[in-house]
């Protein structure tokens, strides 16, 4: 019989997860740019909220301090995401580094 409930617990599971983290890190910053996108519609408030704000007062570099804040947001949480892969799944380095 091809499935069954054990088709995926232990070795495939582990097998999927570099490529569930490949997911992930995609996903992670092209979230943040959503959330600011959507902000920018119907936002009360956030970052997105704020850069539209500040530029439609001419205030350009606390809209542009915004925009910053959101670039490196999207680097810190991608680098976290980078950081909890390495620790939970050490295999995966120890065999890709040899390419």
């Amino acid at each position: 019989m091809i499935g069954g409930p054990g088709t995926c617990t232990g070795l495939g599971r582990a097998a999927a997860l570099p490529q569930i983290f490949v997911g992930l890190k995609v996903a992670m910053p092209l979230a943040a740019i959503g959330a600011v996108i959507g902000e920018f519609q119907a936002g009360e408030g956030g970052l997105g909220y704020q850069i539209v704000q500040y530029s439609g007062v001419a205030d350009s570099p606390t809209a542009w301090a915004a925009i910053i804040l959101v670039g490196a947001m999207s680097i810190v949480l991608y680098f976290a995401l980078v950081l909890v892969e390495r620790l939970a799944l050490p295999w995966v380095r120890a065999t890709t580094s040899a390419r």
